[in-house]
């Protein structure tokens, strides 16, 4: 692997930047491949692995940005590191969206070469570690393999051991010649009580002391060695260590991996007295079995393999069933406690048992005692039990697992608007600023009459103040919060909206409970008005054969109370709910973004706002907001 030239992948649409990459990054050890688009460099991206990709930002069609998040939702290329090269803006909301999308560093135009160099010179080091630690996990796995076959003959200890399992976790570190330590993982943690932090740049005798007399160099290569490992606590346990010797630009580089085999020492010496015990009664080695796997975390349930009745379950798996005896789950079928709508799909899974196919872990909804529904990940293998086949069944609870992915992928649809709210405002503010400036420079010039100038720069004001509400979805702004008269701000959005209406065959009426009362509020007035515009606007499109929108506004104890009634058609109770979520409308040319943006602004004057709804009848809006103190109207 160390004379083998890795890949580099340089995307950028103009072909002498490319040739300039090439002429710093020449090395006989690189693979150095241009793309001259996004579009090209996915289609690389699918075809080869990549030790690192220099990315420009700016390009036509994909962008930077948006190719390297596409890299990043693909599993395979998730983990390539990104450079990005830019020579636009260095801000540092700028280079923030650019982490955010899956950058690993920036370089701006015009760089320097050696500090390019000595980037990508890194992400190589990373990237061949990563490729000798995958080789050193594979002689593991053979290694493990073997240790199997060797206790092949014992088919009960062997599923035994694997109702066990492996529980530790492998201790990774990069070290020169003389066995100071470059980098180690996290499990040095659990393995052996230090951070990271502290047995960066100590020597590796201090946790495996073989090394104090006994040199690097000398140690056999590639090959698994036991030996005494000491924690920080001083305490000595088994290990197996092998260490690899690894060339990276001319620096010879050792790597060692760290495998406490405590418990596995444990283990082979319980299958020895678990063996040694069969031979004398066949009746004390299942009950010593039986009592490991009974206090197992794992969920373990076994069944016989031509029957769906359950043989044996542990109380890991009572308790995940909601079970108080076992004689609630001994003794019935699966099925009593298998989803309904996933019979179909069980049924099929044991029947392929049964012809000996291997089944991948898969996922079931199960039923509780009391009734509750949860979700559980498992994991079948053929087994023997009372001198029958049958099969082994491992279970875990994921339901809470299941909710964080619900979360993950709604924060992931807000993202996916806010990007396109950005995008959207980018595009309509760059010709609003050409046409301001001629409105402005024919006003100057007296080229129209001043009236009509004012009405047009400030109409192109009032788009301006829109886009930039639509912005509040890529990138929210501090709110400049005054006290404002609601009845004032209501006026002059039904007289904005009276035209719209009129139209429609629709009329606004107003009422307040006390017309005598001021209706001081502390708040953002354009944003207020916005949210009150979206409101109206679908109350009187709500109503195609006209009617009447109520606003009625009412005076509570610290609040004011805004609601805003229709006569439409209604809402169904099952579309409801979703009102409010990005790009769900009831509109046929709808969004779904106004009440998204609204819901948003009503939190941030604390308030809230709700909606309800009767199908025939109409819907009503209501908007509560925190008042400041009210006043009686003076004569």
């Amino acid at each position: 692997m160390d004379n083998q030239a890795v890949n580099i992948l340089m995307v950028d649409d103009r072909q002498e930047n490319l040739i300039a990459l090439e002429a710093v990054l020449h090395s006989p050890h690189y693979n150095l491949i241009r793309a001259y688009s996004g579009e090209e460099a996915l289609k690389w991206v699918l075809r080869l692995d990549f030790a690192a990709i220099l990315l420009d930002v700016q390009m036509p069609g994909l962008d930077g940005f948006e190719t390297a998040k596409l890299i990043r939702a693909r599993g395979k290329s998730r983990d390539i590191p990104i450079l990005f090269i830019t020579a636009l803006s260095q801000t540092h909301d700028h280079v923030m969206h650019g982490y955010s999308v899956g950058a690993i560093d920036y370089i701006f135009k015009p760089f320097h070469p050696l500090v390019l160099k000595s980037k990508v010179a890194e992400f190589v080091k990373i990237y061949q570690n990563q490729q000798q630690i995958q080789m050193q996990k594979e002689l593991l796995k053979k290694r493990a393999e073997e240790l199997e076959v060797a206790y092949s003959q014992l088919r009960r200890s062997e599923a035994l051991a694997r109702a066990i399992g492996e529980s530790s976790i492998d201790t990774l570190i990069t070290m020169d010649a003389s066995g100071e330590i470059y980098t180690v993982n996290p499990g040095v943690r659990n393995m052996f009580g230090y951070v990271e932090e502290e047995i960066s740049n100590q020597n590796i005798a201090k946790l495996l002391p073989i090394f104090q007399t006994d040199e690097i160099s000398n140690f056999p290569k590639s090959m698994i060695i036991e030996v005494e490992a000491r924690r920080k606590d001083g305490s000595l346990f088994p290990a197996e260590v092998q260490v690899s010797q690894v060339t990276v630009e001319e620096e010879v580089i050792f790597v060692c991996s760290i495998r406490d085999i405590t418990e596995r020492k444990i283990q082979y010496h319980l299958l020895e007295c678990l063996v040694e015990e069969r031979t004398q009664e066949l009746k004390q080695s299942e009950d010593k079995y039986r009592q490991l796997v009974e206090e197992s975390p794992e969920i373990i349930i076994v069944r016989k393999l031509h029957s769906d009745i359950c043989s044996f379950i542990n109380k890991t798996g009572l308790n995940l069933l909601g079970a108080e005896r076992m004689d609630q789950i001994i003794g019935k079928s699966v099925f009593d406690w298998i989803h309904p709508e996933d019979h179909t799909y069980a049924s099929t899974m044991m029947e392929d048992l049964r012809l000996g196919k291997e089944i991948d872990v898969v996922e079931e909804r199960w039923v509780r005692l009391d009734g509750t529904v949860i979700d559980v990940e498992l994991k079948t293998i053929p087994t023997e039990y009372q001198g029958e086949p049958a099969i082994y069944v491992f279970a875990r609870d994921i339901t809470e697992w299941k909710k964080s992915q619900e979360i993950l992928q709604q924060s992931e649809k807000l993202s996916v608007v806010g990007e396109l709210a950005a995008g959207i405002a980018h595009e309509i503010r760059n010709p609003l600023t050409s046409l301001r400036g001629f409105v402005q420079l024919l006003d100057l010039e007296g080229g129209f009459g001043k009236e009509y100038g004012h009405i047009m720069l400030s109409e192109i004001d009032r788009i301006n103040m829109i886009v930039s509400e639509l912005l509040l979805l890529a990138k929210p702004k501090k709110m400049d919060f005054q006290e404002h008269e609601l009845k004032l701000m209501l006026d002059s959005i039904i007289t904005l909206l009276n035209a719209q209406a009129n139209l429609h065959g629709v009329e606004i009426v107003a009422y307040y409970s006390d017309t005598t009362t001021h209706y001081p509020v502390v708040c953002e007035e354009n944003k207020l008005k916005q949210v009150f515009i979206n409101i109206l606007k679908n109350a009187i499109e709500a109503m195609p054969d006209g009617g009447q929108v109520r606003v009625e506004v009412d005076r509570l104890e610290n609040d004011v109370s805004i609601a805003f009634i229709d006569q439409g058609n209604g809402i169904p109770s099952e579309q409801l709910s979703l009102i409010g979520q990005p790009f769900y409308t009831t509109k046929d040319k709808g969004t779904g973004l106004g009440l998204m943006v609204s819901h948003s602004i009503i939190q941030n004057h604390q308030g809230k706002l709700k909606i309800s709804s009767e199908v025939g009848k109409g819907t009503l809006v209501e908007v509560v907001l925190p008042t400041t103190k009210v006043e009686k109207v003076g004569k």
